[in-house]
Parts: structure tokens; sequence; C-alpha cells
């Protein structure tokens, strides 16, 4: 991984530590879960988003200069040279609410991190809005990792999120046969890993209420 990777990851800890009400979500977040699961997956990000209550953001304004993106729907914060987004509960534009990802999160060596139903459901979500740009296939390969993480999603935290909007993005992602391969997979552990992907993806569209029926996957 690159030397930047590792600061922003050192960054996310402190920010972890300093602001208990911060979770981390987007590329961050999926990394610590591949890296706990299965490092294999494991991708360095470039920028970092957190989501935030209310409280949690009139704690980081005393110490850092938050700024308002009313375009985009969020804040950003310059800590130590880097700049991280900044999703806030009420002030937002994410599908699930600040309450539901923080009662859900976990901490993976010493980063707080939604859970990885919501993050599929982030993710496609701003998977859908940058399609065809270079973020949107980072997103692509984000999404192709969680899918392949998630052994047991949980129904609660997922199904009330699967919408055709979304659903159609996972079936997809399922025809993208090159997706392992733009990991950096070689071909054993790439096809190995498509066959867990499959499976998984089967199960999730199951949970909103789908078969599969003629998708070819």
């Amino acid at each position: 991984m690159e030397q930047n990777w590792e600061r922003l990851q050192s960054l996310a800890r402190g920010i972890s530590q300093e602001f208990p009400d911060a979770v981390f979500i987007g590329g961050v977040a999926v990394a610590q879960h591949a890296k706990r699961s299965n490092p294999a997956l494991e991708e360095s990000s470039h920028d970092a988003d957190l989501y935030l209550s209310l409280a949690g953001k009139n704690e980081m304004r005393d110490r850092y200069e938050v700024v308002r993106n009313e375009r985009l729907g969020k804040d950003s914060v310059l800590v130590d040279g880097e700049d991280f987004d900044l999703y806030v509960e009420r002030q937002h534009r994410l599908a699930i609410p600040y309450d539901e990802i923080a009662a859900h999160s976990q901490e993976i060596e010493g980063i707080r991190v939604a859970a990885l139903e919501h993050l599929l459901v982030l993710k496609l979500d701003a998977a859908g809005d940058r399609r065809g740009s270079a973020k949107g296939e980072k997103d692509l390969r984000d999404l192709a990792r969680l899918v392949s993480l998630l052994r047991a999603p949980r129904k609660a935290l997922l199904a009330p999120h699967l919408d055709e909007k979304r659903l159609e993005l996972l079936d997809d992602l399922g025809r993208r046969r090159d997706i392992f391969q733009r990991m950096g997979l070689n071909p054993h552990d790439g096809s190995r890993l498509r066959r867990t992907f499959d499976n998984h993806l089967a199960h999730i569209r199951r949970l909103g209420g789908h078969e599969l029926g003629g998708l070819s996957l």
C-alpha cells in the first residue's frame, strides 16, 4: 500500500478516537472490512468519508474548520492536510439515517466503520451516481468486494433498501466478468472469489424478494 494510504488510515484512527460519533463509510470502511476478512481484497483509497451526528459535527467544528457544500449535500474538514468528506445527521442525502448506521457500526483496528450491509447500499448509490467515471469503476470494485464479504447478510439491515434500481445495478455488476481481474487477483484466486460472489449475490437478491431468474452469472 502507498505511504499516503497508511497516513490516511492513521488519521482515520485518530478521528475515531477523538470523535466517538464518527462512523467511516466509503473506501476506507470497505478496506477495513477487507483487511479483517480477506486481505487480498484490500484496496487503498485516495479520500475518506465519514458520517457524524449533529453533536459530533459541533464538536468537530470546535477544533477544525468545517465547510458546507450545499450542492453536494455534505461538509468537508481538513485534518493535518487531508480533506475528509462529512455527512451529517439530518443534513445529508444518504439513503440510511445516521442513527441506523451508528447502531450497527463496529470498530476494526481502531477505525469505526459502517456495517457491510449499510456500506453495500451506500456504495450502490455512489456507483449509480458516478457510473462511467474513474471513481465509478472504483465503486464497482468495492461493490464486488462487499458482496464477496457478505457471507451472512442480515435481512433487517439490507432488505428494506433493496429497491429495483439498486438490484438492477447489482445485476449489472454480476454481468461484469472482468471485475475480479481488475482487482489484480491471479486467475485461480479470481475464479474462486467469483464463485463466492455469485453465491452471495443470489442470496442478496432473495433477501430483496427477487430470484435471479434468467440472469446469467
